[in-house]
């Protein structure tokens, strides 16, 4: 008779050999996990680069085990071929390591891919399952390679940079917003309206590590693209009303002219509506909210001069950009977007011109003061 026990030691092989456990797993060291995919065009050819960090030394720095490396490589791979496909298959034969796509947090695009072959690069990697579409999207008019270099501060690690946190890095003082391959693909595609891709550019000497000057990436612009296509380049200084005009929530740095005033204003939210009845043209009205901290001040100016010059400073920023966009045949605002959907007939028989932005309504709420004392 068989007892109890020689059951369980007959049983317990058979089971194991049916358990398929984790067999076909790859370790953290088995694979080359990319992080940042940089895409150009040149000569009839796609360039493809890859960006790729040494986990060891991210592991270190977030979880604080061991002391901190002190430079942290970045891996830079280049192919390139006459299709995309191609050029992936090429790098992926030179790698030492099987590619990881699913970790990719950057895209980034050079100027010719830009205003040439945007809609099927962004098409192609949109079709890759790995790649998330999360994925932070940004162009430029640098050498890939140089911008892919560019390391951290302090030694960290390359995900440290702006281009892996432009939602944090770009909410301060800047007019430009961060994009992703979503909201690239819904708002490239309306059939009005545009959206910006944020451009990178490589400075220099803004800051210092002991002797070092190392290189940095910022945005300094943008591209604008409707219906997958290139309007062009427009520099930051020219975009200056993007800042106000935000869904985003925003603080931003305004230096009133009057006793050097330096306001910080947060910006609350905006509305636009069509003035109706549409009769000669289309006429929009912008309302937008903001509240102000006063941050540095020479002299008391009088609470309603303060305000007036403040609504001031804003109204002229949005009617710049505006003008800016026009010039560009871009709606930078999207002005037109709500009316295609609740009136498409009238942009099929009026246009913007210059005085299509014909009221700007700022309201301004003056909520800390510091030690100032206003009258």
């Amino acid at each position: 008779m068989i007892t109890r026990e020689l059951k369980l030691i007959i049983l317990l092989p058979s089971i194991c050999l049916m358990l398929s456990g984790c067999w076909g797993s790859r370790g953290i060291s088995d694979q080359l996990y990319i992080e940042a995919l940089g895409v150009d065009y040149k000569d009839g050819k796609y360039i493809v680069y890859t960006e790729s960090a040494i986990f060891s030394s991210i592991a270190k720095q977030e979880g604080g085990g061991g002391s901190q490396p002190s430079e942290s490589p970045v891996l830079v791979g280049k192919e390139d071929a006459e299709s995309l496909t191609m050029a992936f298959r090429k790098l992926e034969k030179a790698s030492q390591y099987p590619l990881y796509y699913g970790h990719i947090q950057v895209i980034l695009l050079s100027e010719r891919v830009i205003n040439q072959k945007l809609k099927e690069v962004i098409s192609h990697i949109g079709h890759d399952p790995l790649i998330r579409y999360t994925s932070w999207v940004f162009g430029t008019s640098e050498d890939l390679s140089a911008v892919l270099k560019t390391k951290s501060l302090f030694n960290q690690a390359p995900t440290y940079k702006v281009l892996y946190h432009p939602d944090i890095m770009l909410s301060r003082n800047h007019a430009v917003n961060p994009l992703n391959m979503q909201m690239l693909l819904r708002g490239g595609n309306e059939p009005y309206g545009s959206i910006l891709i944020p451009n990178v550019a490589i400075t220099e000497g803004e800051w210092q590590e002991d002797e070092k000057k190392p290189s940095t990436p910022h945005v300094n612009g943008g591209f604008i693209v409707s219906k997958m296509k290139s309007k062009g380049f427009m520099p930051y200084e020219d975009l200056h009303g993007l800042q106000w005009l935000t869904e985003q929530q925003k603080e931003n740095k305004l230096e009133i002219t009057h006793e050097e005033t330096v306001v910080e204003l947060l910006v609350k939210g905006y509305k636009i509506t069509l003035q109706e009845p549409v009769k000669d043209g289309l006429h929009y009205t912008v309302q937008l909210k903001t509240k102000a901290y006063i941050d540095e001040s020479a002299d008391e100016p009088s609470l309603s001069t303060l305000k007036k010059k403040i609504k001031q400073e804003i109204k002229n920023d949005v009617q710049r950009t505006f003008e800016n966009g026009l010039e560009m045949d871009a709606d930078l605002y999207n002005l037109t977007e709500s009316t295609y959907r609740k009136s498409p007939s009238l942009l099929k028989k009026y246009k913007l011109q210059g005085d299509s932005l014909s009221d700007i309504q700022v309201e301004v709420v003056i909520v800390n003061a510091g030690s100032q004392k206003y009258k």
